[in-house]
């Protein structure tokens, strides 16, 4: 009999398991962000970054790394992806954090234009990038927990 209900339950968990993925450190990182596509559920598109951190600062605080490649033209450049998450424009160039620069893997730039407003604890950098195609970006972020 517990043989039967075991198999059962562990029949049960691995359907539910096959339709709802466990969540990964990259979706911690977008959520953390402000960026998971479940954050932005009206919207019909979303971004996946081409690298994502999740890791904790010194005093323990979450901390999410994140990085969106854009290679500009119609579909995926700096407007759409600010529009799809209804950021502001960005301002002045700003240094990145070090701690950004050292998370992610590759040669992050010194500095990006900021974008200004928006969650607590979140930076968001722009840093536009030569191209065929205009739009063409990196976009780097920074956001903390609590």
């Amino acid at each position: 009999m517990l043989v039967t209900v075991g198999c059962v339950w562990w029949g049960v968990a691995g359907v539910l398991r096959t339709f709802d993925p466990r969540e990964t450190d990259a979706d911690r990182a977008e959520r953390l962000a402000g960026l998971h596509h479940e954050q932005h559920p009206g919207k019909g598109r979303y971004y996946i970054p081409a690298d994502a951190v999740l890791s904790r600062t010194a005093a323990g605080k979450p901390v999410a790394y994140l990085h969106y490649g854009l290679g500009g033209g119609d579909d995926v450049n700096i407007d759409d992806f600010l529009g799809t998450y209804d950021l502001a424009r960005p301002g002045a160039p700003t240094p990145l954090p070090e701690d950004l620069s050292a998370a992610l893997p590759g040669d992050e730039p010194a500095e990006g234009s900021l974008v200004p407003g928006g969650q607590a604890g979140r930076q968001i950098f722009v840093v536009k990038r030569p191209a065929d195609h205009e739009g063409a970006a990196d976009v780097y972020v920074r956001a903390t927990g609590t």
